[in-house]
């Protein structure tokens, strides 16, 4: 009976010291694996917005250029750029020009398109011909950046009617992305059935029959990455 009333004692006496610190032991190890579950899915989820929005910029830009360039008309041809508009219009009805990333400055894509339909505030949108060009420039506000700067894109549009000068007053110019670190083109000569990296001289007289373009873009948190298509002109 002693026996049995020591037992019962010890029952009632409650947790161990063994089994208060077995359960310290477990729970400990649960709140770890718990965290690093919870920081994993945090670190997987970054990773996810960031690729995300990096495409998200990525398919703004390449849709926008498709849609224009397929918009790309022969008639007329461009004007003469704005710094001289008293010069005769060249003949051509799309020029790109590679530029030197030393000086600041990358390649120009210059084309005229029908309707491009876009927005002038008071007044609607534009219809009718204009000129539109895409250039890489050097961004100023992130001049001295230790890590991979991005340049900017920029776009310009101008109505494509004499005279020169009051059109170019009308000019419209922004830009489309500040995140670019590259942009390369390629054209497609239907007749020497060949690709060339510019599209100047004899060649501007006409549409290349496809132009692919790759952009490489810097995403919010800094990873690069490059993304390619290509749009046939008619």
């Amino acid at each position: 009976m002693r026996e049995l009333r020591d037992n019962a004692k010890r029952k009632e006496s409650g947790f161990t010291l063994v089994e208060v610190i077995l359960a310290i032991s477990i729970l400990s190890v649960m709140v770890v694996l718990n965290y690093r579950l919870i920081k994993n899915l945090i670190e997987t989820k970054i990773v996810v917005d960031d690729k995300r929005e990096g495409m998200f910029i990525a398919n703004s830009v390449l849709n926008r250029l498709t849609r224009e360039l397929q918009l790309a008309v022969t008639n007329p041809k461009l004007m003469p750029p704005c710094d001289t508009p008293t010069a005769p219009r060249p003949n051509a009805v799309l020029i790109a020009e590679d530029g030197s990333r030393g000086q600041g400055k990358g390649p120009t894509i210059t084309f005229a398109a029908r309707e491009a339909g876009q927005y002038i505030p008071d007044s609607g949108s534009r219809s009718g011909v204009v000129q539109i060009s895409y250039r890489v420039e050097q961004d100023p506000d992130q001049k001295g950046n230790s890590d991979t700067p991005g340049l900017l894109l920029v776009r310009e549009e101008v109505p494509n009617k004499n005279p020169v000068d009051l059109s170019c007053k009308k000019a419209i110019r922004f830009p489309i992305t500040n995140q670019l670190v590259n942009l390369e083109y390629k054209f497609f000569d239907r007749r020497t059935k060949e690709w060339y990296p510019v599209w100047t001289g004899p060649q501007a007289a006409a549409l290349p029959g496809i132009i692919q373009f790759s952009i490489t873009l810097k995403s919010p948190k800094g990873s690069l990455d490059t993304y390619t298509t290509a749009v046939a002109l008619n």
